[in-house]
């Protein structure tokens, strides 16, 4: 991808063919995702992985920070709002984890905020060239969040599907304060990583999802399932054409629902919910699943994601010039959700696939290749970058 969609970009030795990537870190709420992708014969393979989960504890008072109601029960289930990443830093969440060393090769690495940690929003503008429309982007962002121009790192890219309205056209614009930039990209060198891009999420997805999808004609809605938001992109030749952030649907919200209803620690609701992906009485039919009450939460979520999916696909009809997605494909923590895939395809009447890619280390237990969608697009950065 250009580096016209990257946030924020170190100066860069002189770059030189390799066949492994950069280490690529993801950022979210609740953890952290680590993945190194390899080129070989022309495609790819997840050659190291790793995942850190956030050790802050989920309590009343971080519940109600972030918008949501406190649980019932007070336990430790890792959150990180904004906050705790300025506050806090990324050590923390590294204590401990000497497993890292020698998993990842090379010390340059690419990250992003997930979650809605890095701002997004769309502007639509009376200019068709990009140089024309940064500093028009750049105020118009600042302004939004009551600050200077110089205190955010700001980048945007012109939509290319979008129908010019009077002349104009829509551009996407990505924002982060420099505090926080400078924050990351010093706590990263002293875990041991030399960061070279801060990337935004829409283009880390839209990434890794061509990493898949080798067709680039065509058009491919991708799903990021996080814990703090869901992340809807529409994908075209490596670009990311829409993006909506569906807070609402967030993985935490799910398992709050889950936690109330069976009386158990969020982090117990995570394990009811995930394991249940090997009950049978989850494949059982729909009559059935009336008398489960996790089943029903389940797909009381999936139906409301479903829900915004189809949204999203008729405002593309009314806006968009000729896109009409071939496929869905889900990426992210969300992807270990019970049915995910049959639910959606029979919402939107759209295939629908789980992210995946070829590994070294063979299939995962605990964590499903999916999940680590977003940090393999960073991974692949290494050859993007100049």
């Amino acid at each position: 991808m250009s580096t016209a969609t990257s946030l924020f970009s170190q100066v860069n030795t002189r770059w030189f063919q390799r066949s492994i990537g950069w280490t690529g870190v993801e950022i979210g709420c609740h953890e952290v995702k680590m993945a190194q992708v390899r080129k070989l014969d022309g495609g790819w393979c997840l050659s190291s992985c790793w995942t850190i989960e956030n050790p802050i504890p989920y309590t009343s008072e971080v519940s109600e920070r972030v918008g949501h109601h406190p649980n019932q029960i007070q336990e430790s289930f890792g959150w990180m709002a904004n906050n705790d990443l300025l506050e806090n830093g990324l050590i923390p969440l590294f204590a401990g984890a000497e497993s890292l060393n020698g998993l990842f090769q090379g010390k340059k690495c690419a990250a992003t905020l997930n979650d809605g940690m890095i701002d997004y929003r769309e502007i639509n503008l009376p200019f068709s060239e990009l140089d024309e429309a940064y500093p028009v982007v750049s105020s118009e962002v600042a302004f939004e969040a009551e600050c200077e121009p110089n205190e955010l790192i700001t980048d945007c890219w012109r939509l290319p599907k979008s129908r010019s309205r009077h002349e104009s056209s829509t551009y996407a614009a990505v924002s982060l304060k420099c505090t926080a930039a400078e924050q990351l990209s010093t706590d990263l060198l002293r875990i041991g990583f030399d960061c070279q891009v801060i990337d935004a999420v829409p283009c880390a997805i839209a990434r890794a999802t061509q990493m898949m999808i080798q067709d680039h004609e065509s058009i491919t809605l991708a799903v990021d399932v996080g814990y703090g938001q869901a992340t809807v992109t529409m994908v075209q030749d490596d670009e990311p054409i829409l993006t909506r952030n569906l807070r609402s649907c967030s993985l935490i919200s799910l398992l709050e629902g889950i936690a109330r209803v069976f009386e158990v620690s969020m982090a117990d609701a995570q394990t009811l919910l995930f394991q249940s992906s090997a009950n049978d009485s989850f494949r059982d039919s729909e009559k059935e699943g009336f008398s489960n009450p996790l089943r029903q939460r389940s797909d009381a979520f999936l139906n409301a994601l479903s829900y915004e999916i189809n949204k999203t696909l008729e405002y593309c009809s009314r806006v968009f010039q000729s896109v009409t997605p071939q496929r869905i494909l889900i990426m992210g923590a969300g992807v270990k959700i019970p049915r995910i895939t049959n639910v959606l395809e029979q919402k939107t009447n759209l295939p629908t696939h789980v992210w995946c890619m070829e590994s070294t280390f063979g299939p995962l237990e605990n964590r499903p290749i999916g999940s680590f969608a977003i940090a393999a697009g960073l991974s692949s950065l290494a050859w993007d970058v100049p």
